[in-house]
């Protein structure tokens, strides 16, 4: 683990100017490959090798991977058109152009292909997709989300299966997170999602530093070193709230990633085994209870009134002006701090840095952090007692982002979505713009990661060169949270079993003595009634 500023940005300090310098040369930087002919169509008759012959059978040759190549006569003579529905290109005013520049690319070098891109906001697009469905006209591709394992369950979402295995690039490089998102059961649902975000620790130096700390690695490093730092700052800075829960129910994620802190190896903190093999830990693991327990007393000890419905979008302007000190919703993306202030200084920055990303703290020594928390009266957290010294670990957003096809389609149609959501993972020249500049993310393959670390080079900010460090480092433990489980019921366990009820005890509207019996209960309801 780097313990000083020199990993990934000079002195801990990158202003917006020094990372768009970097970042807009970034087109002209050499291609690792962009994609230059595809091996999709031609009516099955291309020796990809997949599907059962003839017509492409099931899933035609099941790559439309990158290959060298002259760009193919994608599919024959005729010009195949797909539709493309993106969440992503809507993300802010500068992605919906870079994902035309990048389809217009695609077009060029696959050859007989026309893309419409069309977008929906992340709240919009699972109500556009059911409507469409609904309506015979579904998108070709689609970055349909969580909600897509429910289309692929009704048969409106092919399997994909014959498309990845087919493939020359796929699973191999995808990273954990990504294929678990893929995968369900032994079968590939859905294309994986093209990005991640990764929660973490974000500290305010200049007010940690005020309060005494010197070394954030270190002295942050456990949940008891937060707890006792964070007490300093609250000290220091009695106007402020030295820790801000993201308490509403959707952006609780920041509980998941504290979740994994008490466990090691990777281990799920929700269930042991996936499937119908699944079991549920709530109720009988004092890590998964203990977590779940202190994630209610971080709240109660430093955080706002307003936290059991505050999002993460405020944070940024309330850390940069000394009302709050810390967070665990703290990800990549570092545009939203240089559009607060210009020239924030990302980093500790010899404890005048502005905003700065560590790891989440391990548990470290269960029974003294137990011991701290009852000496100040959080007696509903007894669970936290008897959990061991567990890892650093995080949230890894995939199964949001999930992106596949849809059935109501062509061969010709099907193998040209497949050629784009390939392209638009492997493209070094998509990849390094949109998540370098664009939209800050981490590339699923993390072949990418380490292309977008090096182009980037010593200016990327000291949050986004964490993040990799921390997913290199403590690879497993950072993990998606619900894809893993191989369960229909996911996402009202995520959201509203779990997310929802720890918000509400948050609120004041269930006791803390109360909570884990509560999300237990909830939990086996949504079990037995998904199966």
């Amino acid at each position: 683990m780097p313990h000083d500023d020199s990993q990934g940005i000079s002195d801990g300090n990158s202003s917006r100017r020094d990372v768009l310098k970097t970042t807009g040369a970034l087109g002209a930087a050499g291609a690792m490959g962009a994609l230059a002919g595809c091996t999709g169509g031609d009516g099955g008759d291309s020796d990809g090798g997949g599907g059962d012959g003839g017509d492409g059978g099931d899933g035609g040759d099941g790559g439309a991977t990158p290959t060298e190549g002259d760009g193919g006569d994608g599919g024959g003579s005729e010009t195949v058109e797909i539709s493309y529905l993106s969440a992503e290109a809507a993300e802010n005013s500068l992605t919906p152009d870079q994902f035309e520049k990048s389809i217009g690319r695609f077009e060029e070098q696959y050859g007989n292909v026309s893309v419409n891109l069309q977008t929906a906001s992340y709240g919009d697009i699972k109500q556009q997709i059911s409507s469409r469905v609904s309506g015979g006209n579904p998108p070709t591709l689609a970055e349909f989300g969580s909600a897509g394992l429910e289309l692929w369950q009704n048969g409106d979402v092919p399997d994909h299966s014959p498309f990845v295995e087919g493939s020359d690039v796929y699973p191999d490089a995808w990273g954990a997170p990504a294929e678990a998102v893929a995968d369900f059961r032994g079968t590939y649902w859905n294309g994986a999602p093209m990005r991640h975000s990764v929660s973490n620790l974000g500290i305010r130096p200049k007010m940690y530093s005020q309060a005494g700390v010197e070394d954030p690695f270190e002295e942050l490093s456990t949940w008891s070193g937060f707890w006792e730092a964070t007490t300093a700052v609250a000290e220091e800075f009695p106007d402020a709230f030295a820790y801000e829960k993201t308490g509403v129910y959707n952006d609780l994620e920041d509980y998941w990633g504290e979740a994994r802190t008490a466990w090691t190896d990777g281990a799920d903190p929700w269930f042991e085994g996936s499937g119908e093999d699944a079991t549920l830990k709530i109720g009988s693991e004092p890590a998964t209870d203990g977590m779940i327990q202190h994630a209610l007393a971080l709240a109660q000890e430093f955080s706002s009134n307003e936290s059991a419905s505050r999002g993460d979008e405020e944070i940024p302007s309330l850390m940069m002006t000394d009302r709050v000190a810390s967070f665990t919703y703290m990800t990549q993306n570092f545009t939203r701090w240089f559009q607060v202030k210009d020239d924030a200084a990302i980093g500790w920055n010899d404890g005048d840095g502005d905003v700065m990303l560590l790891p989440n703290p391990r548990v470290g020594d269960g029974s003294e952090l137990g011991s701290l928390l009852q000496e100040r009266g959080y007696d509903h957290a007894s669970a936290v007692s008897d959990i061991g010294e567990g890892q650093h670990g995080g949230h890894v957003w995939g199964l949001e982002q999930a992106q596949g096809m849809f059935a109501d389609n062509s061969q010709a149609e099907l193998d040209a979505a497949w050629a784009l959501n390939t392209f638009f993972h492997q493209d070094d020249q998509h990849v390094l713009e949109e998540y370098g500049e664009t939209y800050p993310s981490i590339p699923a393959d993390p072949e990418l990661q380490q292309t977008l670390l090096d182009e980037l080079g010593s200016e990327v900010p000291q949050n986004f060169s964490q993040v990799l460090s921390n997913l290199d480092e403590y690879g497993s433990q950072y993990n998606n949270t619900g894809a893993p489980w191989d369960l229909f019921g996911t996402d009202q366990i995520r959201w509203t079993d779990v997310n929802e009820t720890i918000s509400q005890a948050i609120a004041g509207q269930i006791q803390g003595s109360n909570l884990v019996s509560e999300v237990q209960s909830r939990v086996e309801s949504t079990l037995e009634d998904s199966g």
